[in-house]
């Protein structure tokens, strides 16, 4: 195993680390909802959820970064990079960056702001390493079509919207603004780009696809994305401007997102029916991310794209449910792409993690989204048009919160499992 390698498998050993830390402390912010706190957690939950928020956030983007530098790597005959002094030192600086970010929630310094809870000083750090490691990546590629310039497109994306959380305003509606622009482009629009070249890198590992038809496609679902993800973004403007164009652009939505999701699913159907013989578990998670992508960005996002709708439903639980089931796709796209680059370095064809935990995650994640799904509409039912008040609404919606609970549980000890089958098939240096 090459030094780059170890570098990127660093990067998926920090993912990991952060995943079993935000399940966990979902786990404890959950607890809160299901009346008395059996646990006695002296958290206050708005504590809890960003930390968690801050560690599933910093967990992808650590996971696209080691995949970037791997699937660069793996496009040269050497499986190196020719910078990598430098490779290492940036991976340094990003463990510190996660070190650091892990305490700042500890410690309850995280910023106010939902989606962009970091301190700048921090955001700084991540924008630095970001840069570096898309400069080294593109600089390195060698045939690999375009799926590591994609996967560099989304990662540029997320660097502006970093740039743009970082801009200063002392209006506090301009403020507003500009956050929601820059959550937009991390969350819906850089990560779902960079997870569109992650799928199709694992069709080029699990399948008989052509490099032609690979080409064509990676670059034509991830301009599909990115208009998908302009349109999440613009739905979340219609309670910051009151313009009717705005909304009736946004509309457009309720019939582009499902078409848009069902095209990329189109493509992993076109990979997925003509398998080679590959045994790594790359296709059953990328068959995963793909489903969340649609349950996500296709279903909620075409509801939350009417106007009239989302102004009932934002801010409820089918508001967090839609940006957890888009987060958790391109999860699973990282642990598809995880089996197989640690079986490619094992030099093995085999399975790295087994069934099991693939199947606690998908049914944790699915399970528990049903049962959120169901508690958000209770919500909107009950609080939204009853006018029902919100303490009230959340202690009759405790039933739901227990089967939202037991896929929180399931998806714990997914992460659980497979985090233990990762380190018990850890390749070893030669």
């Amino acid at each position: 195993m090459t030094r780059t390698q170890k570098i990127a498998y660093g990067f998926f050993v920090h993912t990991i680390l952060l995943l079993i830390g935000h399940v966990i402390l979902s786990l404890i912010g959950a607890v809160k909802f299901l009346g008395d706190d059996p646990l006695a957690v002296s958290l206050p939950y708005h504590q809890v959820n960003a930390f968690a928020s801050v560690l599933l956030h910093l967990g992808i983007l650590s996971g696209l970064l080691g995949s970037g530098v791997y699937m660069a790597a793996s496009s040269r005959a050497e499986n190196r990079f020719q910078e990598e002094r430098l490779l290492l030192y940036t991976f340094r600086l990003w463990s510190l960056v996660a070190i650091l970010g892990f305490l700042a929630g500890l410690l309850g310094l995280l910023e106010g702001r939902s989606g962009l809870e970091l301190p700048p000083v921090l955001d700084i750090g991540v924008l630095i390493v970001v840069v570096l490691i898309v400069i080294m990546a593109l600089r390195n590629s060698r045939g690999m079509s375009s799926i590591v310039p994609v996967w560099s497109v989304g990662l540029a994306l997320y660097a502006a919207g970093v740039i743009a959380g970082l801009i200063p305003t002392s209006d506090f509606m301009q403020d507003r603004m500009l956050r929601a622009l820059a959550v937009g482009l991390q969350l819906y629009i850089a990560f779902p780009i960079a997870a569109v070249s992650l799928a199709f890198w694992l069709m080029h590992r699990v399948s008989n696809i052509t490099p032609l038809w690979a080409e064509m496609g990676v670059n034509v679902v991830a301009g599909f994305v990115a208009l998908a993800g302009a349109l999440l973004t613009l739905s979340t403007f219609y309670s910051l401007i009151e313009s009717e164009g705005i909304r009736a652009l946004g509309s457009i939505g309720v019939v582009v997102l499902p078409v848009v999701y069902l095209i990329f699913a189109s493509h992993s159907y076109r990979a997925l029916s003509d398998r080679n013989t590959n045994a790594t578990l790359g296709a059953q998670w990328l068959a995963l991310g793909v489903l969340l992508f649609l349950l996500g960005g296709g279903l909620l996002g075409a509801v939350g794209a009417l106007s009239n709708v989302r102004d009932f439903t934002v801010g409820t639980r089918l508001s967090d449910l839609q940006l957890t089931l888009m987060q958790f796709a391109v999860v699973a796209l990282l642990l598809g792409v995880f089996n197989q680059a640690v079986a490619e370095m094992r030099g093995q064809n085999r399975r790295i993690t087994g069934l099991m935990p693939f199947w606690l995650v998908t049914f944790g994640v699915v399970g528990g989204g049903v049962a959120l799904a169901a508690a958000g509409v209770a919500q909107v039912y009950l609080e939204r048009l009853l006018s029902v008040g919100y303490l009230e609404t959340q202690t009759l919606m405790i039933p739901l919160y227990i089967f939202w609970f037991i896929g929180l549980v399931l998806l714990a000890f997914g992460v659980l499992v497979y985090a233990l089958g990762f380190w018990a098939r850890r390749p070893m240096g030669r």
